[in-house]
């Protein structure tokens, strides 16, 4: 700027000669003018804040000053022109220094320094009261320059100033001596901030001691703060000397603070600071929570200091809580609930709840707690806001599970009690359901039903049908063996599982801790409700297979437990409940046999546990099990085994035919004991049907065995055996179905069975068919008798009885089939003969008595030919009669005595 550059060449009076001396009253005149223009322009500019007063005012001022020193120096100085001159550089100089403008700063001290001279040199014409006021006005001066050494960073010159300014102290006055502590200060004050300590207690020392030198009441009403400013700046950097004199020094300073402006808010934050300081062997917890209390009863309450008592209520709380809580107890009572500030206390009460979690739990500071949430509740009558309670349910909830995991039961329950007080019941039911859930567990880690069931109780009815509140309440049941609420219970929570919500979790967990308690048959009825929901289904959320293998090993270890009391749920039992469960596993492979998951699901591990275990199962109960859950459990193993995989192992292939030709051969035995004790005459055939399917199995896979177990001769013959068995079963069942065209063929194939007890259930099965048409009856019986006659092992005894059963038949039916079996009779007669096993008596007496009385019957008719081939017959036989030929003898007598034409 022009005016900047005019001050910084601004001509020397001796430049200016004779001219200057001749101008110099009218420069002192203009510069008065100039300075007083300025002046008067800076009022509207008066802030407080020197940056707001525009550049131009402060650098006509300089100028101004400038000009007078100018006048004053071409001219005749007289004392009260240098004393005005001196006044007003000194008022330019800290504008300028105000502003930072260093340069002009130094300029104008340097012409005041040589104002300093010709002042010494008109004072000893000067009284003496004259002198102490130029001295004083020269110890402003040099007061001005140790701050300007000090801005210009000059510390030794800021002492050799500061030196020069105290050189005569005797005379200040009291503004001079604030006007020096108050430079002192500031040097100090900088010093501290940079954390040059010792330099800073140096120049603090000197600002307090300058401000001791003097009577308070006779300074201005700044003093006060200076002080207090200054005592509190020295205290701070003594401190942080950190040595046991520095520390003593601090008290010291600070019992002469309190002794003055105790009750000052800044003199009890002073003490907090110091005692903040001291380590935990010698903090003084107790002073701190008495000035914490001292501030809360005094101080004047706003947003700042309400922030402040907090944050030193916090930093207590980290050297002892308990003093911190009753110290934020004290400061809720007398101030925030008496002044009514609730914008507030809702800060105060999380900050209470913080204060007492952070430290280790006990039942005092819990009771503590309490009473203070419930005098808060009292005074106002109103909860939190939901907000406010959100965040202490926060901070309760991670103390609640804290203690929960920890095994602190009791204490978790006490915080769960406090999370529940009126203050919370904005908390919303979610949250309250909560806290009265974490209740129930706590009673059930202690076995305390009864309170479990008060807590309960005291639940609305929404929270109370919870389905986690009700899994709970499961689990309470069962361990009071109320097993019908607990059936209540695990109803409820199997409704939560929807479509939309496929989660089985809870059920899994209500079969867990039944399993826990040693309750089966809780955990079976859990699983129970599982499978009603997922064993139709396909769901990523269960996986069946696993969950069929669970309740199967559950179910089977139920089986022989006569400890256990059968479910009360209808037909349920637990033989019913496996058969289902196996039929479940079939359906899902069956429904899945087109996915192509199924390999991933219903893997070979899978299949094989299923086929196994049905297949023991049903080997095990065998023989206690009925006919209808046998057959149901050998057709899902034969179900189980046809999915297995086409690419197994040969080995395997045949351990799997082999289990599956005794799930034929059982499931075809079950089948007919089932048919002959059905009283619906359509289901018994139905049965007798599927008996047949069975039995064609079975014999289907014996013809694919037979090549292979060609060196095992036992097992073949076993397998015959039990084809033998079967086929009389099919026998019956054809029998049954009125199959008559295809009993010849069960005939046939007993024949690779070598077993006369075959034909004899076969005859015994025909004999007894009666609606079988006779001459199906005869022809069937003829084949039976002489496939069995094929063998050596069949018995006479028994092949004469079906003989005479059929002679007794044909006789009644068929004359010329009769005939011919009496020649039958007669060849098996006479090989029996030969073959030392005789014909049994009692058959030929009865077969030639009834041959003979036929023969007669026809010999009355008349029919003399037919009468003698009988006859003869009769007699053929009757010769085998072992009676030494009497019965024959007989016959022959009464033969002769007939009359023929």
């Amino acid at each position: 700027m022009d005016l900047q550059r005019h001050i910084s060449f601004f001509p020397a009076a001796k430049s200016l000669g004779e001219i200057g001396a001749s101008k110099c009253e009218e420069l002192d005149g203009n510069g008065t003018a100039l300075w007083n223009l300025c002046t008067r322009l800076k009022r509207n500019y008066d802030t407080g804040t020197p940056q707001d007063v525009p550049i131009i005012l402060l650098l006509a001022r300089v100028f101004a000053f400038m000009v007078l020193y100018c006048a004053l120096e071409v001219g005749k100085g007289t004392t009260g022109n240098v004393v005005r001159v001196m006044r007003i550089g000194i008022k330019a100089a800290k504008n300028c220094m105000g502003r930072e403008q260093w340069d002009n700063a130094t300029k104008i001290c340097g012409n005041i320094g040589l104002m300093e001279g010709m002042l010494r040199k008109l004072d000893p014409d000067l009284q003496e009261g004259e002198t102490e006021i130029h001295e004083r006005l020269i110890a402003e001066y040099y007061i001005l320059r140790t701050a300007l050494a000090w801005k210009q960073n000059n510390m030794d010159l800021t002492e050799h100033m500061y030196g020069k300014s105290t050189a005569n102290l005797t005379i200040f006055d009291p503004g001079t001596v604030e006007s020096l502590a108050d430079v002192l200060y500031e040097i100090g004050k900088d010093l501290l901030d940079k954390k040059e300590y010792e330099g800073a207690v140096k120049w603090l020392g000197r600002s307090n001691e300058m401000v001791k030198s003097q009577e308070l009441d006779k300074m201005s009403t700044d003093i006060s703060e200076l002080r207090l400013s200054i005592a509190e700046s020295l205290i701070r950097a003594t401190l942080a000397l950190q040595n046991p004199e520095a520390t003593g020094r601090a008290r010291y300073l600070l019992e002469n603070l309190e002794d003055t402006m105790g009750t000052r808010l800044p003199v009890m934050l002073l003490r907090l600071e110091f005692l903040s300081t001291m380590t935990d062997e010698t903090f003084d917890g107790v002073l701190y929570s008495n000035t914490l209390h001292k501030m809360a009863r005094s101080m004047m309450l706003s947003e700042s200091n309400f922030k402040l008592m907090m944050h030193h209520i916090r930093k207590l709380n980290d050297k002892s809580s308990s003093l911190a809580c009753k110290a934020l107890d004290s400061f809720i009572t007398m101030r925030i609930l008496q002044d009514g500030k609730d914008s507030w206390l809702e800060k105060v009460i999380i900050t209470r709840i913080w204060l007492t979690i952070s430290q280790r739990d006990s039942a005092e500071a819990l009771e503590a707690l309490k009473m203070m949430l419930s005098n808060i509740y009292q005074h106002t009558q109103k909860p939190a806001s939901a907000a406010a309670t959100l965040a202490a349910h926060t901070l309760l909830w991670k103390r609640i599970e804290s203690n929960y995991v920890q095994g602190q039961i009791d204490t978790a329950e006490s915080w769960c009690r406090l999370a529940m007080l009126r203050i919370f019941e904005s908390s919303g039911e979610i949250n309250m359901a909560r806290m009265s859930r974490k209740l129930l567990l706590c009673a059930l880690a202690k076995n305390d039903y009864n309170t479990a069931r008060d807590v309960y109780g005291a639940m609305p009815d929404t929270t109370k049908n919870d389905p986690m509140t009700r899994f709970l309440m499961y689990k309470i049941s069962i361990r009071c063996d109320d097993l019908e609420y607990a059936s209540k219970c695990l109803e409820i929570v199997s409704r939560a599982i929807t479509k939309d919500v496929p989660d089985p979790t809870l059920l899994y967990a209500c079969v867990l801790d039944a399993q826990q308690v040693g309750n089966k048959q809780q955990a079976l009825a859990a699983l129970q409700l599982v499978m009603e929901r997922f064993g139709s289904t396909t769901s990523n959320s269960v996986h069946l297979p696993s969950l069929l293998r669970l309740t199967i090993k559950l179910s089977s270890g139920l089986l022989d437990d006569t400890t256990i009391t059968p479910l009360q749920d209808g037909s349920q039992n637990n033989v019913e409940r496996l058969c289902k469960l196996f039929e479940t596993a079939v359906d899902a492979i069956k429904r899945t046999s087109a996915s192509s998951d199924t390999d991933m699901l219903w893997t070979f591990a899978e299949l094989d546990w299923f086929s196994k275990n049905s297949y023991n199962l049903a080997i095990k109960y065998i023989s206690s099990w009925t006919p209808h859950h046998l057959l149901r459990m050998l057709i899902c193993c034969i179900a189980f085994i046809d999915r297995y995989p086409s690419d197994t192992t040969e080995q395997v292939a045949d351990d799997l035919s082999l289990r599956k030709m005794f799930c034929e051969f059982s499931a075809a035995t079950a089948l007919v004991a089932l048919a002959r004790g059905e009283d619906n005459r359509k289901q018994s055939l139905q049965d007798y049907m599927d008996l047949r399917k069975h039995v064609d199995n079975f014999d289907r896979i014996l013809q694919d065995k037979v090549i292979k177990l060609g060196d095992a001769p036992g097992v073949v013959q076993d397998l015959f055996q039990k084809l033998a068995v079967l086929l009389a079963f099919d026998f019956e069942a054809a029998c049954h179905l009125k199959a008559w065209d295809q009993l010849g063929e069960s005939i046939l194939k007993a024949e690779a069975c070598q077993n006369a007890r075959v034909y004899e259930l076969m005859a015994d099965c025909m004999l007894s068919a009666e609606e079988a048409p006779i001459i199906v009856l005869i022809a069937t019986l003829k084949k039976i008798i002489n496939s069995a006659c094929e063998l050596d092992s069949f018995d006479n005894i028994k092949l004469a009885k079906y003989m005479r059963c059929l002679f007794q038949v044909a006789l009644s039916q068929n004359y010329d089939v009769a005939e011919s079996l009496l020649d039958n009779i007669l060849s098996q007669a006479e090989e029996s003969a030969e073959t030392g096993q005789p014909y049994p008596s009692e058959e030929l007496e009865w077969i030639v008595t009834r041959a003979f009385n036929h023969a007669v019957d026809l010999y009355c008719a008349s029919k003399d030919q037919e009468c003698l081939s009988w006859a003869q017959r009769a007699l053929g036989i009757a010769q085998y009669y072992p009676d030494n030929g009497g019965l024959k003898r007989l016959l022959e007598n009464r033969l002769a005595g007939l009359q023929f034409d």
